[in-house]
C-alpha cells in the first residue's frame, strides 16, 4: 500500500508539471537567479553551498542518508582514504558538514565517491579519459572521478549560468584535465566520449529534452552510467521504463546503493 502510495502521488506530481510547462525542478526556489548572484557577488559565491537556495537542489542530502553513504564507503575505503578524498574537494561556498569520529565531511562529496567507486565496480576495465557529465552541479564529481581516472578531457552540460558556476569553482581547484562547457541544444562533438555520465539531472529533463540529449549528447559515448529518479511503468513527464528501453543500447539495470527514493535506480548503457 505505502509504494502505491507513492506511486499515485508521483503520478499527480507529474501531470500537475506537465500542464503547468515548468521545464524542470531547478526553476524552483529562485535556484538561477541565486547562481547568477553568486557568479557576480564574491561575498555570495563564499556561503553559497550553505545558503538554502542552492541546498535544495544540490546540498541537500540529509544525516540518515549521509551514514549510508559513509558506511557503504567504508567496505572498500578506510576512513582515512574517505577524508582525503573529501578533501580533493575545497570547502569552497561553505557547505554543510557532517561529523564521522573526529572529521567533518561534506555529505555531497561522500555522495561523488561513492559515484566514482560504483563505476569502477561496473566497469571495471575501463579507464575513462573523456568524460560528458549532464547536470555537473558545481563540477564536483569530475573532481572526485580524476583520483580515480587518468583524465584528459571533461564536459560540462548544464544551464548557462551553472556552467559559469562550475568554471568558476573548478578554477580555484586547478584541475590536471582538460575541461569544456555547453548546453544540451548546443552540443556538438566530433569525437566519440568515453563515458556519460549523469547524477539524476538526466531523469529529472522534460522528456522532450531528455530525446533532445540522447540524440545529441549520449549516442556519441561509448558507455553511459545514469542515477536517475521517476523509473516507472508509467510517466507522464519524462521516459518511462519502455521508453529507455526504446532509446539505450544493452541498457543494464541496477538498484541504487544506498537507495535514496523508491524509484531510483542505476542505470548503464554501451553504444
Amino acid at each position: 500500500m505505502e509504494f502505491k502510495k507513492y506511486h499515485i502521488k508521483r503520478l499527480i506530481n507529474e501531470l500537475k508539471n506537465r500542464l503547468d510547462e515548468s521545464d524542470s525542478s531547478s526553476s524552483h526556489y529562485g535556484y538561477v537567479d541565486f547562481i547568477e548572484r553568486c557568479i557576480q557577488d564574491e561575498e555570495i559565491f563564499k556561503t553559497s553551498r550553505g545558503e538554502s537556495a542552492y541546498k535544495d537542489i544540490l546540498e541537500h542530502i540529509n544525516n540518515d542518508l549521509s551514514q549510508k553513504y559513509y558506511f557503504s564507503l567504508r567496505e572498500e575505503l578506510t576512513h582515512k582514504e574517505i577524508e582525503n578524498l573529501c578533501k580533493v574537494i575545497k570547502n569552497i561556498g561553505n557547505p554543510y558538514q557532517m561529523k564521522f569520529g573526529k572529521s567533518s565531511l561534506n555529505p555531497t562529496t561522500l555522495r561523488y565517491i561513492n559515484v566514482a567507486l560504483d563505476l569502477k565496480k561496473k566497469f571495471p576495465n575501463k579507464d575513462f579519459k573523456k568524460i560528458v557529465e549532464l547536470g555537473a552541479g558545481f563540477g564536483g564529481q569530475a573532481l572526485i572521478l580524476k583520483e580515480f581516472y587518468n583524465i584528459e578531457n571533461y564536459h560540462f552540460i548544464d544551464l548557462p549560468q551553472v556552467n559559469q558556476l562550475i568554471q568558476k569553482f573548478i578554477i580555484l581547484h586547478k584541475p590536471n584535465f582538460e575541461y569544456s562547457f555547453s548546453q544540451i541544444e548546443t552540443f556538438k562533438s566530433s569525437q566519440n566520449y568515453d563515458l556519460f555520465l549523469s547524477n539524476y539531472a538526466f531523469s529529472e529533463l522534460p522528456k522532450k529534452l531528455q530525446i533532445k540529449s540522447i540524440k545529441n549528447v549520449t549516442s556519441k559515448a561509448k558507455s553511459g552510467y545514469m542515477i536517475v529518479n521517476n523509473f516507472s511503468d508509467i510517466s507522464f513527464r519524462y521516459l518511462s521504463k519502455k521508453g529507455y528501453h526504446k532509446y539505450f543500447k544493452n541498457l543494464q539495470i541496477h538498484p541504487e546503493i544506498p537507495e535514496s527514493y523508491i524509484f531510483n535506480k542505476t542505470l548503464l548503457f554501451e553504444n
